[in-house]
């Protein structure tokens, strides 16, 4: 983002735990809106479950939660980047705000970009009538 840096507009990160996904939770029911959107449904989720194993796999390397190294990335990325977190507990919030001590070097941040494409990700963020409203999702 080297452009939004020189002029100083900083970017705000969302959706960086995946709804959840980063953090083990999956939707439990039908009254769980993720349970529509493509990513939860069907052999989406279990392809994303398995990236989640990936990354869970990278994680327990450097001794952190999932979820910790999901905003690690994020923070690495630049400094104008914010991610939104979304806690809903303290305990998610303590875990969330212990990722600002995460170091990332090059080579762990290759490595995690190399493991999980954003490519890889399975099914869109929302269903094709909602994803025709959002500017970020334009090609």
């Amino acid at each position: 983002f080297p452009v939004l840096k020189e002029l100083g507009i900083g970017v705000t990160a969302y959706g960086v735990l995946s709804r959840g996904l980063l953090s083990g939770s999956v939707p439990a029911s039908q009254g769980d809106l993720r349970a529509y959107l493509p990513r939860f449904r069907g052999e989406n989720l279990a392809r994303n479950q398995r990236l989640v194993q990936v990354l869970k796999a990278l994680s327990a390397e450097k001794g952190i939660r999932p979820s910790q190294l999901a905003i690690a990335w994020v923070l690495a990325k630049g400094e104008s980047i914010v991610p939104v977190i979304g806690a809903r507990t303290r305990t998610q919030l303590a875990e969330s705000l212990a990722a600002l001590h995460v170091q990332l070097s090059p080579t762990e941040l290759a490595c995690i970009e190399e493991a999980i494409p954003a490519s890889a990700v399975a099914g869109t963020r929302y269903d094709e009538h909602h994803m025709k409203t959002l500017d970020s999702e334009r090609s």
